[in-house]
């Protein structure tokens, strides 16, 4: 199956918002009932191609995404996610905050994302896709999840992007949770409140 391989359609494509933008924004996946994959998505990086709302699969473009959710099928299905236009092409149509976006295989539409924002590109140490949140009387919420890349230190500050809003997180603590008879990395997040962190969320170490 087509796994949406960056193909290179946007060589040259220009739409005046500049290089280097990152696109931030909610990823829902199709289900497979509703033509979406068949075989699920496992999550991780992504490079489909994508067209506006308004737009017509005659007339895609391609983006890379640096972790989308896993599915459909599994998981969430759906969840925050940052991309940016290939081949450091601008922006190809308007991609304000509200747009919609949808992605396709071939050309067949598989997810689609909402925009919540776009900004200048930053690298970025540590990613964490939070899948659970729970209250910790007088400490603070906790969340499990996937983390990506190392967290330093505990106790700085991180980025939390959810469907509908960006926070920033006053202190990050790292510590583990036993699940199950093993040990998974889980984070205490200070400043915040538990309704404000909900699956599907994404906290990123914030940019240097």
């Amino acid at each position: 199956m087509d796994d949406g391989t960056d193909n290179g359609m946007a060589d040259g494509l220009g739409g005046g918002l500049g290089d280097g933008l990152e696109l931030s924004g909610w990823m829902r996946w199709f289900a497979a009932e509703d033509g979406g994959r068949g075989d699920p998505h496992p999550g991780g990086r992504y490079a489909p191609t994508v067209f506006a709302g308004s737009g017509t699969v005659g007339d895609p473009r391609s983006i890379t995404f640096d972790d989308v959710p896993a599915g459909p099928g599994l998981g969430l299905g759906e969840g925050a996610v940052h991309g940016w236009w290939s081949h450091g092409a601008g922006v190809p149509f308007g991609c304000g905050p509200g747009t919609r976006l949808t992605l396709a295989e071939g050309l067949r539409p598989v997810a689609e994302v909402e925009i919540l924002a776009n900004a200048p590109r930053a690298d970025r140490a540590w990613t964490f896709r939070v899948s659970e949140s729970f209250l910790i009387t007088g400490r603070g919420v906790g969340v499990l999840g996937d983390l990506t890349g190392a967290i330093d230190r505990s106790g700085l500050s991180a980025e939390l992007q959810s469907r509908d809003q960006f926070l920033v997180v006053p202190e990050v603590w790292v510590e583990f949770a036993r699940i199950a008879g093993g040990e998974r990395v889980a984070l205490l997040l200070r400043g915040v409140e538990k309704v404000q962190v909900a699956p599907g969320s994404l906290l990123r170490g914030c940019a240097p």
